[in-house]
């Protein structure tokens, strides 16, 4: 999983530099121009976003139409189509980290009252890969599938940023004290503390944030939620360090 999230986040700088070359990775680098921010978008804005020629989107998205990767609707704008839905679901089916981390999740979320939440990176977003199953006040930003730049700050991206090798002024006090707490940083009337997820082998798998409204939280509050995310995370085999 850290070598996936490496990879990815190496991915993420590469296509800055470079347009992509061949027909697979055209494909690929258009469909990661749809964003939360951007779910729609036209051919023309498309082609601008990649850099590539209009001939070479026009190829790519008839190709990705017909294959269900993406739809085009009557006033010609594309949306991701339902391929990558069956694509998702056979993703949490057949994940093991997914599986594994939807108990702890739950019992943070019961013990604090506030969402809990599984966060991965990918290239330079954050992406929600599991929530818990009991909350349901905040639900409007933390769906599974929801993404953010990790510019945008935030507990969960702090911690994703701090462990897999960003270089910024909190990285090692973050890794030291092993939880980050946003306070309005995203949204701001929203709190938020997270804390990283790590396979017993030491591999890297995430951040799991706890997230509330600020006027029911203090900074003392959320330094015990981050005990109780440690103590759930290690009691499900999971290492908090």
């Amino acid at each position: 999983m850290e070598e996936l999230t490496r990879r990815q986040a190496d991915l993420g700088k590469d296509t800055k530099m470079h347009s992509p070359v061949g027909v697979l990775e055209r494909g690929l680098f258009i469909l990661g121009s749809f964003t939360q921010a951007s779910p729609r978008l036209k051919m023309h804005e498309i082609a601008t976003q990649t850099g590539l020629d209009r001939a070479t989107v026009s190829r790519a998205l008839r190709t990705l139409v017909q294959y269900g990767y993406l739809l085009k609707s009557a006033d010609g704008t594309y949306s991701p189509g339902p391929t990558n839905l069956r694509l998702a679901a056979l993703f949490s089916a057949t994940s093991n980290i997914i599986s594994r981390i939807q108990s702890p999740l739950d019992a943070i979320s019961q013990q604090t009252g506030q969402t809990a939440s599984f966060f991965s990176r990918s290239a330079e977003e954050r992406i929600c890969l599991a929530r818990d199953r009991t909350q349901r006040s905040i639900r409007y930003f933390l769906e599974i599938g929801a993404t953010a730049p990790l510019s945008n700050g935030g507990s969960a991206a702090k911690i994703l940023r701090a462990y897999t090798g960003d270089v910024f002024p909190d990285a090692d006090v973050i890794r030291n004290q092993r939880y980050y707490i946003s306070w309005g940083e995203m949204h701001k009337q929203m709190a938020s503390v997270a804390v990283p997820v790590n396979e017993v082998s030491g591999e890297f798998s995430g951040a799991v944030a706890v997230t509330g409204f600020k006027a029911d939280l203090s900074i003392e509050e959320l330094e015990k939620i981050a005990l109780i995310a440690h103590r759930e995370l290690e009691a499900a085999g999971f290492v908090t360090g």
